[in-house]
């Protein structure tokens, strides 16, 4: 629970500096019960469209629905006339003190202005829990992908490990049988080189023992 909406649910007491004219006319309000924050709660966020990265919270008073008081006075407008030239330098009680004075000259009242920092207060809790919602969908989502693309990887690893395999299996083999086929041409070149001998004079017999060079591949001399 934020500070703000703490304090507000119990009520608030204001710091109230009484003039002259404030005390022998209207007494200046001096506490703000908590049912006073419960009206006109900001449009209910379930999903927000505002980015997470936003800058600035206007996008999400907008979306929640806040606007402005037709009097023009918010706690962002307060702000500003808390941070003027005129009352920066001053304590905090004189700033509050000229801020209600010029509050009271407007006709606005000063709880009307706190309500509307409850309000966007509010706004900003529903837009965080949205996107913490949405931070946990997320990675509910990217941990199943990632789960499901890791399946898929292990799965085409088995698949190429199976056909690393077999490849080298039918190298192996293909290996195998021509050292078989080296062995048994030389038995048969033995053999017609035997036959051939009984009717050839000297040592030019015909027929080849071993292996013949290799042809050139092609593109080579």
């Amino acid at each position: 629970m934020s500070r703000l909406k703490e304090l507000v649910g119990r009520g608030v007491r204001l710091i109230v500096t009484d003039t002259a004219e404030t005390s022998a006319a209207a007494p200046a309000e001096r506490e703000i019960p908590p049912e006073a924050f419960e009206a006109e709660p900001p449009r209910p966020v379930e999903a927000s469209a505002v980015p997470a990265s936003v800058e600035d919270f206007g996008a999400v008073y907008g979306e929640a629905g806040i606007e402005l008081p037709p009097h023009g006075y918010g706690v962002d407008k307060v702000a500003e006339m808390l941070a003027s030239k005129r009352l920066a330098p001053l304590g905090r009680e004189v700033k509050a003190a000229a801020v209600m004075a010029a509050l009271e000259a407007a006709a606005v009242p000063l709880r009307e202005v706190l309500q509307d920092a409850v309000l966007r207060d509010k706004a900003l809790d529903a837009f965080e829990a949205a996107k913490e919602k949405e931070l946990h969908e997320l990675r509910a989502r990217n941990h199943t992908r990632i789960e499901s693309l890791k399946g898929e990887m292990e799965a085409l690893l088995r698949k190429i490990n199976v056909e690393i395999e077999k490849l080298k299996r039918e190298s192996e083999e293909a290996a195998l049988a021509f050292q078989r086929l080296q062995e048994r041409k030389r038995q048969e070149e033995g053999r017609m080189h035997d036959v051939v001998s009984h009717f050839i004079e000297g040592g030019d017999n015909p027929v080849s023992l071993g292996s013949a060079p290799a042809a050139p591949r092609p593109g080579q001399a």
